[in-house]
């Protein structure tokens, strides 16, 4: 079976055809999943020059030790990579691989959107960067790597839910492992006059009287300071505006009664706080990327 992995020629941004020699035994062919590949097999030789995916990729080591060049800012590097070791590279950014040897692997690759709109994390406003990772040992990805593989084993058997917190998990632990997130939320809270004890008051606020209509000027006097400092630490503090915080904690909210089982959205919408049940379909989809009725069809594995 052939690969179903995009490879682009950077420079040209043609696609190219160095997948052509990937030899797939397993992969979720067929299965519907939008965004997600996941496939095992090998390769007597694998030899991109210049390529990048659209993928957040991950691709675990199997069977035997391999021994391969890549190559670096400093030049060609030299690997040596054992079984459970993941190499790590992050949409449109380049690689260059010497493999002259048979390899074995199992590979999972995450459209760039998928990945971010997936992630619960609050992202928006944060410019995020990533690193093209050699031989990563890390149990959490190599586990949600296997459980990938084990749902297109059962022809996803679990339904596109649950398939839809396996990127989520992945995603999170990226995100806050692999990339610069951390680094900018750390200086965003050295930055800002706030604490996470007012953080917390906000949140315990806001869950309070999630159906009700929280203005700026509320959470000020909360804190006990003006709205105009409000909105300055806040926004330095949590990287959105406290309105921005506000829809996606309801939409959280909201996400957590849907799955919950049968629910009225017009209800819900009312419960919530938002202006009607179009107001909650609107910025449910712009947020999840689903409207509240499909995601409750893909809750219920219709």
């Amino acid at each position: 079976m052939k690969s179903q992995l995009t490879f682009i020629d950077h420079e040209t941004g043609a696609r190219s055809d160095c997948g052509q020699v990937l030899d797939i035994e397993l992969s979720n062919q067929g299965l519907g999943w939008n965004g997600v590949v996941i496939e095992k097999g090998s390769s007597p030789h694998f030899y991109p020059q210049n390529v990048h995916t659209p993928y957040f990729y991950f691709a675990l080591a199997l069977e035997q030790d391999l021994t391969w060049e890549v190559e670096k800012e400093e030049g060609i590097a030299s690997l040596k990579t054992s079984p459970g070791n993941i190499w790590i590279n992050p949409p449109k950014t380049p690689f260059t691989h010497n493999i002259d040897e048979p390899c074995y692997f199992v590979i999972l690759a995450v459209e760039e959107s998928v990945f971010l709109e997936l992630c619960p994390l609050n992202l928006e406003g944060v410019p995020l960067q990533f690193l093209n990772n050699y031989n990563v040992l890390d149990e959490s990805i190599k586990g949600v790597i296997e459980l990938f593989l084990l749902e297109s084993e059962s022809k996803g058997r679990n339904g596109p839910v649950y398939l839809n917190n396996l990127i989520s998990l992945l995603a999170t632990h990226y995100i806050q492992n692999y990339s610069n997130y951390v680094d900018i939320k750390n200086s965003q809270l050295a930055a800002s006059k706030f604490d996470q004890r007012q953080m917390d008051r906000v949140d315990a606020y806001i869950a309070e009287n999630i159906g009700s209509n929280i203005s700026v000027d509320d959470l000020a006097d909360l804190l006990g300071c003006s709205k105009f400092y409000f909105l300055r630490e806040f926004k330095k503090l949590a990287g959105v505006t406290p309105y921005q915080y506000l829809v996606s904690q309801r939409l959280e909210q909201a996400k957590q009664r849907l799955s919950a089982g049968s629910v009225n959205i017009a209800v819900t919408a009312q419960e919530l706080g938002f202006n009607d049940q179009s107001h909650l379909t609107r910025a449910f989809k712009a947020h999840f990327g689903v409207t509240p009725g499909q995601f409750v069809k893909q809750h219920n594995g219709e």
